[in-house]
């Protein structure tokens, strides 16, 4: 039992001590993206793939440098790809007159980020499929992403082009029907 809980106390200071941060924000995205890489209840394990792709990210040339050519802090480098691949709009089907609209409509932060990570994720299963382990895909889709090439970021732009050219159907947004009102 010990040993089980020393395990789980290196992993929680893994994250809140290699990432030192003010904001929040970063580290619950970080932990959100390791919940969202385990696969069949292995959380040991997706934390150390995440772990060992910035530890070997951090190594490379291409790791961008910040303030006075100091070398850029893993958990800004991070939100600075979150936000490049989340989007800032959704579409939603909504039939009028027995016609399905692709309606464009503002989305809200979380819904945003939790898209944003799982097309990160997305794009790291593609990379390391059959060609290597994750832990380098994930940290070539994340330098991908940064240099706004990745999967995930393409991901973005297709969204926010359909959006664009759906919007003359934005008026049917208030035909969507929300969770508790009636008709």
């Amino acid at each position: 039992m010990s040993q089980t809980k020393r395990k789980k106390d290196t992993l929680r200071t893994w994250v809140f001590q290699d990432f030192p941060s003010n904001n929040t924000q970063g580290k619950e995205d970080l932990v959100r993206f390791i919940r969202l890489s385990m696969r069949d209840g292995k959380l040991t394990k997706a934390y150390k793939n995440v772990e060992k792709a910035f530890f070997s990210m951090k190594s490379d040339p291409r790791w961008p440098r910040g303030e006075n050519s100091e070398p850029m802090s893993t958990l800004d480098f991070f939100e600075r790809v979150v936000d490049l691949a989340s989007p800032l709009v959704s579409l939603r089907p909504v039939v009028v007159k027995g016609t399905v609209y692709q309606v464009p409509g503002p989305i809200n932060r979380e819904k945003s980020r939790g898209l944003g990570l799982r097309w990160l994720l997305e794009g790291a299963r593609r990379n390391s499929f059959n060609k290597c382990a994750f832990k380098e895909g994930l940290s070539r889709e994340l330098f991908d992403v940064y240099s706004k090439t990745g999967y995930a970021y393409t991901k973005r732009l297709e969204v926010h082009k359909l959006a664009e050219e759906n919007r003359p159907f934005s008026h049917f947004r208030w035909w969507y029907r929300t969770k508790g009102s009636k008709r």
